[in-house]
């Protein structure tokens, strides 16, 4: 259909149909009209077209010039209504253009009006409010004065109180400033609980603050023992820096005092506060766990090195007398058993050293030798009597021989190593027995050399009389002192308790010189000067050994009788003891008998010079084999 309008147009109107002509229905009706003319009318329709045209131009003509007022108004009208148009647009794009601004002003005027109603309400509220708001702005002056009035329960409360209402009002800020005020008085209050720990404190106190300190919940299990141990030991560390340092023997009977008291109280409270129950574990991993029980231990032990180090420098200081300071250090450790913590096997090495750094200064070797020395370069050998018989075998006095007298390098000797094994014979440990011996026979074996050397340098111009007396003091040394000695080390080492802890017989004993002197070894320099050892019977001490060494000290006096004649211009110096011999009389029985039981010895001088000064020792108590045995053989 539209193919055939398409092809009727184009012959009607050729090249240049009208514009639109589709759109316009009349033109398709005028079309579908002209298909139906027939041949006639076709050929008519133009001149008929035409004449209508010309009429419809002729009507036009004639109503324009009969309206053309009218025309002329509506074309002013229309020109007037364009110009208004005009003007219209051009304030409509001005309204447009500030109506953003306005729009921005309305906003602005909404957002005022708003927060203006929202402060008038807040501030009706907070009038209606303003009791409690003023309760609750001042709960940080509160929080203040019940912390520094020690009331902890009331501020416990106002903290959980605070805690609340800044979980329900997170948004309100001044609740955070009211929050953070009441914390820095949880600070103060952990200070004081804290600081209460670190004062004398007795156990129900302990249990309060521990429980306020829980209660505050600021340390897990483990940081609050931590803590409870760390105050604590400040306070123990006060207590102890208190006690006087001028006395080292005060100082550690006073330490060891405090620390035996206080450090236990310490343990008591401790382990009735905190539970050592395997369900206090804390884990740190996985698979690791860490417990509590070790840090205790950990704790205890490390108070205990540092008593054993102060212990260890007490006694470095100086002190002299063992005997109690052993005693009360290990009571302190046996008190500590019952908590589980007997430390007196830590005593033992530190004791031990003390013990033996001791003995060595008493001995003091090159003292000894210069004593030795003095008296071999005063002497007069050709005056020595005859060395008396050796001392039986179970010879057990610990009275040294009075025949000692009559050799002044052999008593000085003696007093040397009597001084050194007085000092430690209460104490001395079974383990200090190899020691001991080795130290006394090297002074023995340096007197026998010097012996020797002395006798090598001068011996050539001695008469018969000085050989012989150099003689009798050799045999004197092996007959009088190392058999003496012996006894000495018997008693402070008793053999069958040597034997019961080594477990070696009594030869193996004196083959490894545990308490047994090598005699073939010490006498090896002077073994040229000493007579053929026969086998003689043994003779038990009895009243003729007594009536012997009285026999003996009267010979003494009558030789001192005579050195006084003989050079009575030389001043006599008297030995300062207890007993001293007369030079001008002979000495009694009642003397006699003093001088025996006397526990020390008077080195008496039978040369030109009557009573030379000499070397004094001091016994202060009879050595017996029983006071060997002490706490450190344990």
């Amino acid at each position: 259909m539209e193919q055939d309008q398409e092809e009727l147009v184009s012959l009607i109107f050729g090249d240049h149909p009208p514009e639109n002509w589709k759109d316009n229905p009349e033109f398709a009706l005028y079309l579908s009209e002209l298909g139906s003319f027939s041949v006639d009318r076709i050929s008519s329709e133009p001149e008929r077209v035409a004449g209508e045209l010309h009429h419809l131009q002729q009507q036009t003509r004639d109503l324009a010039a009969s309206n053309y007022k009218t025309f002329i108004q509506t074309s002013n009208c229309s020109k007037e209504i364009f110009q208004e148009f005009a003007n219209t647009e051009q304030h409509l794009e001005k309204l447009i253009e500030k109506l953003p601004d306005f729009t921005e002003k309305c906003s602005q005027f909404q957002t005022v009006a708003g927060d203006i109603s929202r402060h008038r309400r807040l501030t009706s509220l907070t009038l209606a409010k303003h009791t409690s708001l003023l309760e609750v702005l001042e709960l940080p002056q509160l929080m203040e004065t019940v912390v520094r009035n020690q009331h902890y329960e009331e501020a416990l409360q106002l903290h959980s109180y605070v805690t609340k209402l800044c979980k329900k009002q997170p948004q309100v800020k001044i609740l955070d400033d009211i929050a953070t005020a009441v914390t820095a008085s949880m600070r103060l209050m952990l200070q004081q609980l804290l600081g209460q720990l670190r004062a004398p404190v007795q156990l129900p106190q302990c249990l309060k603050v521990i429980s306020f300190l829980r209660r505050m919940d600021v340390f897990g299990e483990t940081e609050l023992r931590l803590k409870f141990l760390q105050a604590r030991e400040t306070w123990l560390n006060s207590v102890v820096a208190g006690v006087p340092k001028d006395d080292p023997y005060l100082h550690l009977t006073r330490t060891m005092e405090v620390l035996r008291v206080h450090l236990f109280d310490i343990v008591t409270q401790y382990r009735s506060i905190f539970s050592d129950d395997v369900d206090h574990l804390i884990g740190v991993g996985v698979e690791n766990h860490f417990d509590n029980r070790l840090l205790f231990t950990s704790w205890l032990s490390k108070k205990v090195q540092e008593f054993l180090k102060i212990i260890a420098s007490d006694l470095d200081s100086g002190i002299n007398s063992f005997e109690s300071i052993l005693g009360q250090a290990m009571y302190f450790g046996l008190s500590f058993s019952r908590v589980g913590f007997d430390f007196r096997p830590l005593l033992a090495p530190i004791f031990l050293k003390a013990i033996e750094k001791q003995f060595i200064g008493k001995l003091d070797s090159p003292a000894a030798l210069k004593n030795i020395s003095e008296s071999l370069a005063s002497i007069e050998f050709s005056r020595l009597p005859n060395s008396p018989p050796p001392l039986p075998l179970n010879h057990e006095s610990a009275t040294p021989p009075l025949a000692l007298l009559d050799f002044p390098p052999l008593a000085h000797t003696t007093n040397a190593i009597l001084t050194s094994l007085n000092e430690i014979r209460l104490v001395c440990p079974l383990s200090l027995a190899s020691l001991v011996t080795t130290t006394v026979q090297g002074l023995l074996i340096t007197l026998t050399t010097t012996l020797l050397d002395y006798q090598s340098a001068l011996g050539t111009g001695w008469s018969d009389a000085d050989q012989n007396g150099f003689t009798q003091m050799c045999i004197a040394t092996q007959n009088l002192l190392l058999p003496y000695l012996q006894t000495a080390l018997h008693a402070i080492f008793p053999p069958t308790q040597l034997q019961t802890v080594t477990g070696l017989a009594r030869h193996d004993l004196v083959t490894e010189g545990i308490g047994a002197l090598d005699k073939e070894k010490i006498m090896e320099p002077l073994k040229a000067f000493l007579p053929v050892v026969e086998h003689v019977p043994i003779i038990e001490a009895t009243k003729e050994g007594t009536d012997y060494v009285k026999e003996r000290m009267g010979e003494i006096s009558v030789a001192l009788d005579s050195s006084e004649k003989e050079e009575s211009n030389e001043p006599s110096v008297d030995t300062p003891v207890n007993e001293t011999f007369n030079t001008s009389g002979s000495v009694v029985t009642e003397e006699l008998t003093t001088a025996m039981n006397e526990v020390k010895i008077d080195v008496v001088s039978a040369e030109a010079d009557p009573l030379k000064e000499g070397t004094d020792v001091e016994v202060k108590d009879e050595i017996e084999p029983e006071t060997a045995e002490q706490v450190l053989n344990d």
